[in-house]
């Protein structure tokens, strides 16, 4: 199987993503381009109609499930509200994800027996302790709200309705953690290794667990479903899935892996040419 070659757009957009990093350099290395040409902040065309893609399939399921209400039991008007901000939510991660694997799986079989053997970080490692226990008050400490208010009051379409739709935020955030923790260590050299050490910390930005405590704040403020006296507990669980999420990023931003050295690419001003592969520029 012959190389990708990069598209101009990708060698820009790699190029840019590394000087946001501390590395200068005209022309990436081809594994860099075809990695950081589509991460969050590459604005392809093809990515952004993949993009737009899944945001309107999210419009479709949030739809979708409004649909609930026309089921024998239940009561339509004690559906939560906040669906769309959910699906939107889990949309938009997916659209930001999905390429990004997709590529990284392309990186993985294109480098076949050049790719270095070293082991990935574990899991504890990767996620730290302040983004588990934002995980765990967003997704168990939702549920424990939801599980509540559907046994000790009749507001049980609200309580499911609003239990579906964590469940749903918490797959999303499986899949997107899961498959940036397994993931090989993508490298052929120091240099890429590096790369891929600060890309597996800004991938998990992605799954982002305690936006999903947020959505639901939107019936404190426009139709007041949820249970009488549940609104101090569903502000206090979502500032506090926040806090924690926040108080990680400080102490993540100490500790991430810093760019150095050389080996990135051409250290050099150059233009890059579209159908042509930045190793070829070398």
């Amino acid at each position: 199987m012959g190389e990708r070659v990069p598209s101009r757009g990708e060698v820009v957009q790699a190029a840019a993503w590394l000087g946001k990093h501390g590395v200068r350099v005209g022309v990436p290395t081809w594994l860099l381009t075809v990695r950081l040409g589509v991460r969050p902040t590459a604005r392809s065309r093809p990515l952004v109609v993949l993009q737009v893609g899944i945001v309107v399939a999210a419009v479709a399921g949030a739809v979708a499930y409004q649909c609930l209400q026309y089921l024998p039991g239940v009561r339509g008007v004690e559906m939560t509200e906040s669906k769309v901000a959910y699906f939107l939510g889990t949309g938009m991660q997916l659209a930001l994800w999905y390429p990004t694997w997709w590529r990284d799986r392309q990186a993985v079989e294109l480098l076949g027996d050049r790719m270095l053997t070293r082991p990935r970080p574990s899991w504890r490692e990767t996620l730290g302790g302040w983004y588990l226990a934002s995980a765990a008050v967003t997704f168990g400490g939702g549920a424990a709200l939801g599980v509540t208010m559907f046994v000790a009051t009749p507001y049980r379409t609200y309580a499911w309705s609003w239990l579906g739709l964590l469940a749903l935020g918490a797959v999303v955030f499986a899949v997107v953690t899961t498959g940036v923790v397994r993931r090989p260590v993508i490298a052929e050299d120091e240099p890429s290794a590096a790369v891929d050490a600060v890309l597996r910390r800004e991938d998990l930005y992605i799954a982002f667990p305690s936006c999903c405590s947020v959505p639901v704040l939107v019936d404190l403020i426009t139709t007041h479903r949820q249970p009488p006296g549940f609104a101090p507990w569903l502000i206090g669980y979502a500032v506090l899935a926040i806090a924690l999420q926040v108080v990680g990023g400080v102490f993540d931003l100490r500790r991430r892996p810093v760019l150095r050295g050389g080996g990135y690419g051409v250290p050099r001003p150059a233009r890059a040419v579209a159908g042509r592969s930045p190793e070829a520029s070398r």
